[in-house]
């Protein structure tokens, strides 16, 4: 009975809860946008693996200047009988027939080699290997850099798209009202018909320009998920854009460009194909091995033997000395030394590229934040101009001393200047994100 009763009321909440608007999602912050994308990125997960695959890389060639060990076994099979082991006269003087031999052998034991020198190649891995870990944890830093710069970028490109599509919305809902006024006025015969066609063409036009921001915040925002590895159905914190906390930068930060990640990269590309270089050198130096073995042979004696079928085994080891000196390969050796030599020459170049473009890129940077600022300022003043002279526009027109056109100029030079105060504002913030981009500052 119980059962009955409650049957209906379940399906009574779950229907009134589907009916319920849904909760908006709470914004998130700068702050928390760069902490998803610190901790979800697949490029700076990638970039860590790489890290990693770099200390490996070390550990193999530490290994590999303590030899190598290993078991070995085979089985071989001959037409003739063999004896177990090289044997020389004096052992088989004793008793010639009992000589162990077999035309099935088997063999079982360790091998131990090591290169005693190999003209310095390996201690060069081992350096080029330590140099490729730094370079892995500098390209690290960079990724960092570089994601956070894009995530602030994207932030507020999008927050200054959502304040342009308000206020386009808004010059858009201003239009509409102008459109149906004059048509109203239209069918009282007290406007031309002139005039309500110009209002509902820059009507037209403000709707499809509001529909054009529109589809850029959502192609932004799309960008901005997929770094933050989120879907992309998240709104955003408004920024606090005081006018009196934008400054002007005075002094050239070309200065602070020594001891760069970016910099110290090129260094350390410079610094393995140099190493890379001289290892090449080393096909010229011989190469000195060591070897070793210890093992058993043994295998049923054969049917010509005095003791047939009998297994036997016999204990052989050796230890060496190989020395292995390539003096001539036709110039292959010389053609690689010289091909390394030209790769180093090649990142000194490369090197001195990415200095000369780091500093045009921060003289840009500052020309950016304090054409920004100024911009804002001008914006803010031709804001509060043009919003006077759309409001005298608007009484001129009601008295029929200006004509539709005066007006419709007028809203959009305001509209203009109110785009112009956002674009700036936000413009300034993204220039002052890039001089600390380029800074290597934008996680502090």
């Amino acid at each position: 009975m119980t059962f009955r009763v409650y049957i209906p009321v379940f399906a009574f909440l779950t229907l009134w809860s589907a009916w319920l608007p849904a909760r908006p999602a709470a914004a998130i912050t700068l702050e928390e946008c760069l902490n998803l994308a610190l901790k979800n990125n697949p490029a700076l997960k990638e970039q860590q693996l790489g890290l990693h695959q770099a200390d490996e890389e070390i550990r193999e060639k530490r290994a590999r200047n303590f030899g190598s060990l290993a078991l070995v076994s085979s089985y071989t099979h001959y037409n003739l009988p063999r004896t177990l082991a090289p044997l020389t006269p004096a052992s088989i003087a004793t008793d010639p027939a009992a000589v162990a031999t077999s035309q099935d052998l088997f063999t079982a034991g360790v091998v131990y080699e090591l290169e005693l020198f190999t003209g310095f190649a390996q201690t060069r891995s081992v350096q080029i290997a330590t140099l490729q870990r730094a370079m892995a944890q500098t390209a690290l830093k960079l990724t960092r850099e570089q994601l956070i710069y894009n995530v602030k970028t994207l932030y507020v490109n999008i927050l200054a798209q959502q304040d342009l599509a308000v206020s386009q919305a808004a010059y858009s809902d201003a239009l509409a009202k102008l459109h149906q006024r004059i048509t109203r006025e239209l069918e009282q015969g007290r406007k031309a018909r002139i005039d309500q066609l110009k209002a509902a063409a820059e009507e037209e036009k403000a709707r499809a320009a509001l529909t054009r921001i529109r589809g850029n915040i959502r192609i932004m925002k799309a960008a901005l998920a997929s770094l933050l590895d989120i879907e992309p159905t998240f709104t955003l914190s408004p920024l606090e854009i005081s006018p009196e906390a934008m400054s002007p930068v005075r002094q050239d930060p070309s200065g602070q460009i020594q001891g760069l990640d970016r910099l110290r990269l090129s260094e350390l590309t410079i610094e393995k194909n140099r190493k890379n270089a001289e290892k090449a050198k080393s096909a010229l130096y011989p190469q000195l091995i060591f070897s070793s073995g210890y093992g058993q042979n043994f295998g049923p004696n054969d049917t010509t033997n005095l003791h047939s079928g009998d297994w036997n085994n016999q204990e052989v080891w050796q230890a060496g000395l190989n020395l292995r000196w390539n003096i001539f390969d036709f110039g292959v050796s010389r053609a690689k030394i010289r091909k390394a030599r030209l790769a180093a020459r090649q990142s000194e170049l490369e090197h001195r590229r990415i200095l000369l473009e780091l500093r045009k890129e921060i003289q840009e940077a500052v020309t950016k934040i304090n054409t920004a600022l100024s911009d804002h300022v001008s914006a803010r003043a031709e804001e509060e101009l043009t919003t006077e002279s759309a409001a005298i526009e608007q009484v001129r027109y009601d008295k029929g001393a200006a004509d539709i056109n005066d007006l419709l100029q007028a809203m959009a030079r305001r509209q203009l200047a109110a785009s112009r105060v956002t674009e700036t504002a936000y413009g300034y913030l993204a220039a002052r994100y890039y001089l600390d981009y380029l800074l290597e500052r934008g996680g502090s």
